[in-house]
């Protein structure tokens, strides 16, 4: 069980800042918030943080403060100092190079300055996100699924370049589409041999026209590169009776097909949580789709993935205010300059499980503002949502189950 501490660490005086340390050890999974005093004067606080051979420290941030006048964020990773301030400095996401770092807050006027998460990893997850891709490795998982799913392929002459993927790397990717116009607009992911999973904002619109899907597909302007696209009418999507296409709450739908997926090696499920409430927040999350390259750009012929952070539902709700934070039921991502965009919307957001060495789906991409901006995008949370997923695959299958 992760804890959560408050820390609240400015001593305000009058005539100068009066420097206020905490001296903090770490163990792994341990999380802390930082957050300053909303106090009048100079004020600054340090954090230095040790956590257990191996660990490391990560951090995120959000600044507050529009200017530099009266703010200053001072991180120091191990090897060197990085400072921060507005206007152009609004999100911060580091991580420590060995055990150890040091944070400083600084204000001099009313200001809330800085409001940070920091948490530890665990040593097995120090490695580079992109070295520990599912099924590249060999060694047993801890842990096994209920049925075979998450598995990633890729082929040792691949070309790796942060955006395209290999053909059928990701087998439970589907793109969903107008059948008449044959049109993709949407994502969605393949959760058994006769459901996809996609965002409510796809299909709550389209009610009542027909949609299909397109399963095994890499490039779709080509039809040799792949032998395993496949294309399945949609019998009828199930939206959740609670989505709000207002503010996009409960974002989420069933699809299910007119007939089953033939599932291979280049075609197959995703695992999905075998948890409820296990926290993200840092981890890397993948996501994938054929979408908008930029806002108001054009979308891509084939299949582009990127690393994004899990942000603190907290920093996520300075940006969103219709955020819920004691219930969550969205997941918040962000990477400078990367981003999910317009038709990559209903598409998987997957987290490598290094126990059972599978992508699990732990998110749906659901909306955000312009693409690539400072601005986190919101997803919405698959696990919340497990439940109600259940119950309708039980109520228009008689032996079809999701893996987990």
């Amino acid at each position: 069980m992760f804890k959560s501490i408050i820390l609240l660490g400015f001593v305000v005086v009058a005539a100068h800042a009066e420097t206020y340390r905490h001296e903090l050890n770490l163990n792994p999974g341990d999380e802390m918030k930082l957050r300053p005093q909303l106090e009048e004067g100079p004020a600054e606080s340090i954090w230095n943080f040790e956590a257990c051979e191996g660990c490391k420290i990560v951090l995120s941030c959000v600044i507050l403060s529009r200017t530099c006048d009266d703010h200053l964020l001072t991180i120091h990773d191990g090897e060197k100092y990085h400072r921060y301030c507005g206007p152009d400095e609004r999100y911060v996401l580091r991580n420590s190079i060995y055990n150890k770092a040091r944070v400083s807050i600084r204000t001099t006027r009313l200001r809330s300055g800085s409001y940070c998460h920091v948490s530890t990893t665990k040593p097995y997850t120090n490695m580079k996100y992109e070295e520990i891709d599912s099924s590249e490795h060999c060694t047993k998982p801890k842990k096994q699924t209920s049925c075979r799913c998450g598995w990633a392929n890729k082929s040792p002459g691949r070309i790796i370049d942060g955006k395209k993927t290999a053909i059928n790397e990701f087998p439970f990717i589907v793109l969903i589409m107008l059948t008449r116009r044959k049109f993709p607009f949407c994502g969605g992911s393949i959760i058994t041999r006769e459901h996809v999973l996609t965002a409510a904002h796809c299909t709550y619109p389209l009610q009542g026209v027909q949609l299909s899907v397109i399963v095994g597909e890499h490039d779709i302007k080509s039809d040799k590169e792949t032998p395993h696209t496949d294309i399945i009418d949609v019998l009828y999507s199930i939206n959740h009776p609670n989505y709000d296409d207002k503010n996009n709450k409960n974002d989420v739908a069933v699809m299910k097909l007119s007939r089953s997926i033939k599932f291979s090696d280049a075609v197959g499920p995703a695992c999905l949580p075998n948890f409820t409430k296990k926290t993200l927040t840092n981890e890397y999350i993948k996501a994938m789709g054929w979408g908008n390259t930029r806002t108001g750009g054009s979308s891509s012929s084939v299949l582009l993935k990127v690393n994004l952070k899990a942000i603190d539902i907290d920093i996520c709700k300075t940006v969103y205010r219709s955020i819920e934070t004691k219930n969550p039921t969205q997941i918040c991502t962000w990477a400078p300059g990367k981003d999910t965009c317009q038709g990559d919307s209903g598409g998987p957001l997957v987290w490598r499980d290094p126990e059972a060495n599978v992508y699990r789906q732990v998110a749906l991409v659901s909306y955000g503002r312009e693409c690539g901006s400072t601005d986190p995008a919101v997803n919405t949370d698959v696990s919340f949502y497990m439940d109600w997923i259940k119950e309708k695959i039980r109520e228009t299958s008689t032996d079809a189950e999701v893996c987990v």
